[in-house]
């Protein structure tokens, strides 16, 4: 009964979250900056407003670019999720099909960050960020080693691959002075920029 209690917070916080998302969804799709403010009554000024940007080619290209990378995108994950597409690919690749699912994902990205013009990622990162990257741990590994020791019980083999694996992940890579004079700098970056007034805040 405990362990089945513990699940009501978990929901809760997991429902308030997507419901928080959604709310932050519809205002970011909201064309009301894009129109400069129109009024909220929705009389005649909101329905010139209105007018004037589906008559300006200016509003329209943009949008019609972002409508085709979420088709891409919505196309993308819906087709290749249906269990005919699935079970397509599992006859012919076989265990690589989630594989391809991902590749094609990553595929799909990439269109999205060449219409943008942002290139390769990684590359936008500066050396000392990629230097950290590459001595960090993903978070994926706590999960991984919660998989390896939260079991009932330990046989033989699988004590074996749950030390193995954590002494992989704790000693195989880490953080040394640099990234931690890296992390402390950002850290203090981000103090300093949140504790500058913001636009129409006093002094």
């Amino acid at each position: 009964m405990a362990p089945a209690l513990l699940l009501v917070p978990a929901a809760l916080a997991s429902f308030i979250l997507a419901f928080g998302t959604g709310v932050e969804f519809v205002r970011f799709t909201s064309l009301r900056p894009l129109l400069g403010g129109i009024s909220e009554s929705g009389g005649p000024d909101a329905r010139q407003g209105w007018l004037a940007a589906l008559q300006d080619q200016s509003i329209l290209v943009p949008l019609a670019w972002d409508l085709g990378l979420l088709l891409l995108f919505v196309g993308q994950h819906s087709l290749m999720a249906t269990e005919t597409v699935k079970s397509w690919m599992s006859r012919y690749f076989g265990v690589l099909q989630r594989s391809l699912y991902v590749a094609c994902t990553a595929l799909a990205l990439q269109v999205y960050y060449h219409v943008l013009g942002l290139g390769e990622p990684l590359a936008l990162k500066s050396p000392r960020a990629l230097r950290l990257f590459s001595h960090l741990r993903h978070p994926v590994c706590v999960e991984l080693l919660t998989v390896l020791w939260v079991v009932p019980t330990l046989g033989t083999d699988r004590l074996l691959l749950a030390l193995f694996l954590t002494l992989y992940l704790g000693l195989a890579h880490g953080l040394d002075q640099q990234d931690l004079r890296y992390l402390r700098a950002q850290l203090q970056r981000k103090l300093h920029l949140l504790s500058r007034p913001q636009d129409g805040e006093a002094e």
